[in-house]
């Protein structure tokens, strides 16, 4: 691993809060960020992530490459399903600042390799977390996702949605995730696809299981072969004897912070 790389500005300390929602003294500091990675990345952590990983296109924005293990192994788990000893590297790109609610709308190209996984996530440091993942096997759909960091429950909480107007790794498509205290919403190129409401993740308690938490905007491509559940829920593993590298690419990022509240710096 190298050190994170600072695009921009310097990385913003946020202290996190469980509140439903917080005061205004209390507000975080929060970027409407409208970046074009053609352009710029200002503002842009690229977190433990090296240098061959990613480049910057004219056309496309970022090109963010999944690299090969330096050893390839096939395993089998008890059930004969195959996974990958050795995971291959990819990039993950976090926004320098929190935010707490708001929209946030991401214009990317995903994989074309099952296994490789491309991902817009609003996550925060207690495990909340609201997700979009495209799946490099899986040419007309995208899965949406969201956890309580409190109680953190896989295949419980997800979404699977129809991508109109070609292949997800064909061409690119926007994807948008609007947080409000009171819902989130996903869409893809406009068109509303889900919608969580609070309310309905509430139990008898009146627990209300539903992220809540200041979070960051992250961007990542990562493998998902080395855990066999995992490997065939993304259409992998990944054949590495076949790729000597696997590439998606985030055009833009475009965010709004939601001004009650955050506390907007730009």
């Amino acid at each position: 691993m190298v050190a994170p790389l600072l695009f921009g500005w310097a990385l913003i300390a946020i202290t996190t809060t469980t509140s439903y929602a917080l005061p205004a003294q209390n507000k975080v500091d929060c970027v409407n960020y409208k970046t074009d990675f053609s352009v710029t990345t200002q503002g842009w952590i690229a977190d433990h992530t090296f240098q061959d990983t990613y480049d910057m296109t004219s056309d496309k924005g970022i090109e963010m490459k999944l690299m090969p293990p330096t050893r390839y192994v096939r395993m089998h788990d008890q059930q004969n399903l195959p996974y990958n000893q050795y995971e291959g590297s990819g990039p993950t790109f976090n926004a320098s600042t929190y935010m707490h609610y708001g929209r946030v709308s991401a214009t990317i190209q995903s994989a074309n390799v099952g296994g490789a996984i491309a991902a817009v996530i609003l996550i925060a440091d207690g495990g909340d977390e609201i997700d979009f993942e495209l799946l490099g096997g899986d040419p007309n759909h995208v899965q949406t996702n969201y956890f309580w960091g409190h109680e953190v429950l896989y295949t419980v909480n997800g979404g699977f949605h129809e991508v109109p107007g070609g292949a997800v790794y064909d061409s690119l498509h926007t994807y948008t995730i609007d947080w409000s205290p009171e819902r989130i919403q996903w869409f893809v190129d406009g068109k509303l696809v889900r919608t969580r409401e609070r309310k309905d993740t509430c139990d008898a308690s009146g627990v209300c299981k539903f992220p809540s938490e200041p979070a960051r905007i992250q961007i990542g491509l990562w493998d998902g072969s080395i855990e066999s559940g995992t490997a065939q829920w993304s259409r992998g593993p990944i054949d590495w004897t076949a790729h000597d590298s696997i590439s998606a690419y985030i055009k833009s990022i475009e965010s709004e912070c939601n001004p009650e509240y955050n506390n907007i710096i730009g």
